[in-house]
């Protein structure tokens, strides 16, 4: 765990990986759920009379659905894979930090 002493931030590797699993999680089931929702509906579902009528109406919302998935799934995939990157980056300017302070107090390794 790092803490920047003039902001009393507390950064936790642990926590951060946390939040890496999960948002790659949710990419994975939004993913599946855009699969599942580009199927569509055929209009017979609706019966002779209102197939016409509901089926394009269904159809239409099943791609905006379908469409928005794989937009919230990208997100998440992106968002997943920057933070990931920002807990490497951290934990580097911990390790340089640290190095740099035990050199400054004459302990370097």
């Amino acid at each position: 765990m790092t803490a920047a002493a003039n902001q009393q931030i507390i950064i936790d590797p642990e926590v951060l990986q946390a939040h890496v699993r999960a948002l790659a999680d949710a990419a994975d089931v939004l993913r599946a759920a855009a699969a599942n929702a580009g199927s569509g509906v055929g209009v017979e579902a609706f019966g002779a009379m209102c197939g016409p009528m509901l089926g394009p109406a269904v159809s239409g919302l099943a791609d905006a659905s379908r469409s928005t998935l794989v937009t919230a799934s990208a997100l998440s995939a992106m968002t997943s894979a920057a933070l990931q990157a920002t807990a490497g980056q951290f934990s580097e300017i911990e390790e340089t930090a640290v190095t740099t302070f035990r050199a400054i107090e004459g302990l370097a390794l």
